[in-house]
């Protein structure tokens, strides 16, 4: 087997061209998918920005979803395995896409991400109670902004109830995404971020940080770095990329299927009160049975190395 084309490179020189793979895969892409919003869509998205604000125009709607698609390919799919070819030479052992771990690991990554619910929408609570000082009041305005303007797009996307609807959501915000930013934060980032510093610890913080930090979604930040710390640390230890890819489809696909459920009527609340609770008992069990849960993929992962 040859030798991978910058394999030999040091970890920072590597993230400087995952940043310019990840430029280069954006603007073939998007120019690309731009052009073939015009036979595909009638509409010209040079000249008819208008599409890209317009969340309650029903036509806009399955362009910004074509365009949410080909966003999440270009941004993290394609550098992602580019980069895994172009370091490692088997994109697959570079990414953790050939290792498979066990059913207990998945059975229990399930209870992780259903026990640890209160947990994350006690940080949601803790994040939205953050004030800036008053000289940043224009920051915290733009932050404002940037996060009504995702709540309204978010709301446009989940605003289906035929089955055709569901499916379509589930593949753009539930599976695209769980592949492509676990590809590209834990299998990518990770990796060179733990080579750079190395300290595999501190390369979680760090690609927890810009996980969340990427979405742009100030309100939003602490739930989103602490599933990022959550999903580096089973990334981690099983070493299977599949892993964190199942957690990610599950917290995205949980939330596609409640609005799905709330739309039809079958549910009387909606995806963001899922979870949700005041009681200091239940955050502090929900705190506890994660951590214990977290511990029994650990000894399951290094069982399984062991038996190797």
């Amino acid at each position: 087997m040859k030798d991978p084309i910058l394999g030999h490179l040091s970890a920072s020189a590597k993230l400087i061209y995952v940043f310019l793979l990840v430029i280069a895969c954006f603007v073939i892409l998007s120019m690309t998918g731009i052009l073939l919003a015009i036979p595909l869509f009638h509409v010209n998205l040079l000249k008819d920005i208008s599409v890209y604000m317009d969340y309650q125009n029903p036509d806009s709607v399955p362009v910004l979803k074509y365009l949410q698609i080909l966003q999440s390919i270009s941004l993290f799919i394609l550098p992602a395995l580019l980069a895994g070819f172009l370091f490692g030479g088997s994109t697959g052992n570079y990414l953790g896409l050939n290792k498979i771990s066990t059913l207990r690991i998945f059975f229990a990554t399930i209870l992780i991400m259903f026990v640890s619910l209160p947990m994350i929408s006690w940080a949601t609570s803790l994040n939205e109670m953050i004030k800036l000082p008053d000289f940043m009041n224009g920051i915290e305005d733009w932050m404002k902004e940037t996060e009504e303007q995702a709540a309204g797009l978010t709301e446009a996307f989940l605003n289906v109830s035929t089955t055709g609807g569901l499916l379509v959501n589930l593949l753009m915000i539930a599976v695209i995404p769980a592949i492509g930013e676990e590809l590209f934060f834990r299998g990518l980032l990770q990796r060179l971020f733990s080579e750079w510093v190395r300290n595999v610890h501190i390369a979680i913080l760090i690609t927890a940080f810009l996980f969340a930090a990427i979405h742009l979604q100030f309100y939003g930040f602490l739930p989103r770095m602490l599933l990022g710390v959550l999903f580096g640390y089973l990334f981690y230890w099983t070493g299977s990329i599949w892993i964190p890819i199942f957690a990610h489809f599950l917290n995205n696909g949980s939330a596609v299927i409640i609005s799905f459920l709330a739309n039809r009527g079958t549910v009387s609340s909606g995806y963001e009160d899922f979870g949700s609770t005041e009681d200091l008992f239940l955050i502090a069990g929900s705190i506890l049975f994660t951590a214990g849960l977290l511990y029994l993929v650990y000894r399951a992962a290094k069982q399984k190395e062991s038996e190797q």
